[in-house]
This record gives structure tokens, sequence and C-alpha cells, in this order.
């Protein structure tokens, strides 16, 4: 993981951009399979949103090994070669997608494992990197909360400019607060209009709410607001090279204006 801590009361977390691949984690789908998992440069994006004092996470594994933004008992019994020691809870949408903690199936959804994977790999797995991010994170917003009274998360992700199942047109920033659980409105109105006011088009909670980054990690009554962001890919990259382009910069901008924005909050 990367982190780059600063003096704002915003932090910004980006868990599925990861692109080094350990040695041991070796699935039998295509590199291009496995790769096209990740939210393609949303570290790239927020990076200049430290020279206005937001705090960067930023996990550097990729989310097929293991998921950040899902429940750790979000598995598929059906993956695992033995009984997991506790109850498992698979999302139904996690099932479908093959995209739980543990993902199962590749971005073509094509099997992204021959076999079944061993209990003893997943629980290393949870261990090694999920636990520790999500240990990060937690540090990094109590840290703030108590520095400047509140903490401000930003969850940052990346989607499709298309639905893959439904075909239907995405907005351009689509931000979740778990319908109104994890954010003040003043929040989540800053942070769209920092977004509007550069152009853009900006939905709540459609198409994604957001999840287990915000559900674990925001508390507004102590003082923790949480929110999710997602990213339509085609405003910063071609979605067939995954090349960025000349709208990079505009993106860029806007978190330089967001972590602005969320320390005059405060």
């Amino acid at each position: 993981m990367v982190t780059g801590e600063t003096d704002g009361p915003l932090v910004v977390d980006v868990s599925r951009s990861g692109t080094r691949y350990p040695p041991e984690f070796r699935p039998s789908a295509s590199f291009t399979a496995v790769h096209d998992k990740t939210a393609p440069h949303v570290d790239r994006v927020v990076r200049p949103s430290a020279r206005a004092g937001a705090t960067l996470l930023i996990a550097d594994f990729p989310p097929s090994l293991v998921d950040p933004n899902r429940p750790v008992d979000d598995i598929d019994p059906e993956a695992l070669d033995g009984a997991w020691p506790v109850a498992l809870r698979p999302l139904k949408g996690s099932l479908r997608s093959g995209s739980g903690l543990i993902h199962t199936l590749g971005a073509d959804y094509s099997p992204l494992y021959e076999g079944k994977l061993a209990v003893a790999e997943v629980e290393r797995r949870i261990a090694v990197y999920y636990l520790p991010y999500h240990s990060a994170l937690a540090e990094l917003l109590e840290r703030r909360r108590d520095a400047f009274g509140r903490a401000f998360q930003l969850s940052c992700h990346s989607m499709s400019s298309v639905g893959p199942r439904d075909g239907l047109r995405r907005p351009q920033i689509c931000l979740g607060d778990l319908n109104g659980t994890t954010a003040s409105p003043g929040y989540a109105e800053t942070v769209a209009g920092v977004f509007r006011d550069a152009g853009f088009e900006v939905a709540l909670n459609t198409p994604f709410p957001g999840n287990e980054l915000l559900r674990r990690h925001a508390s507004p009554g102590t003082g923790i607001e949480s929110l999710q962001v997602e990213l339509r890919r085609d405003l910063y990259l071609d979605e067939k090279t995954r090349q960025l382009h000349d709208g990079l910069p505009a993106l860029q901008d806007c978190f330089v204006a967001l972590a602005d924005a969320v320390r005059n909050m405060g």
C-alpha cells in the first residue's frame, strides 16, 4: 500500500487500482481477464489532491486477489476446497458477477481458476492484504478526526461508461453514501458541487450506493463521514486501450478543488 499523510481532514482511498501481482497469485485465466478487473489509473486521477492537503491511501495489490470493497464474509463457499471456519454470507450480486471478496470470474466472465482455492490461501490474502488496508484506513481517519474534529473519507473507483449487463449509459460521476447513511448532506453537496461546477453530470447512489469501504468506516455520529465516488472511465481514458487521454487534467483539478473545499468545511 502507498500512503501519503498530509495536514487536511480529507482521506482519499483507492482500493482497486493496484497492479502489483504477488508471485504466488497464479489464476489460470488470461492476464487480460484478470488485469481488466482493476479500476485503471484512478490513483493517477487523485494524486494531485495531496497538494491541497488530502491524505492518500492507495492499494498496490489488485482487486482480483482480494477486494477491499467487499465484506469479509462475501465469499462463495463453492469456490473453496474445504469448510470456512465461520458462516459465509455471499451476496447475490457477487455470486452472479464473480466479484465477491475473492473474485472468481474475470472481466470477460470467464473462470479465474480451474479448480477450487485452498481455505488457507484465502485466509492468507485476508490477513496480508485485506485487513491491513482497512486497518490503515481506520487509523488515518481517526487521526484526521482527532486533529480536526471531523474526518472525511472519499473512496474512489471507476466504472465503465455503459453497464455490462443492462447496456444503459451511466452518469459521468456517481456519488454513493449508502442511501443517506454515511455522510451529511453538506459533505455530499460539497463534493457534488465541485464536480458540477467543472461541468460534470453527478448522480447520487445510482448505479452504485457504495459498499464495504463506507459501511466499515463511516461514523457520522462520531465525526467520520464517508462517500464513494465512481468516475466514468471514458472521462479520462480510452476504454478499449486503457490509455489516458486529455480529459485527465480536468478530473485531477477537481480532486485538488475537493481537498480545498473539504478543508474549508472543517
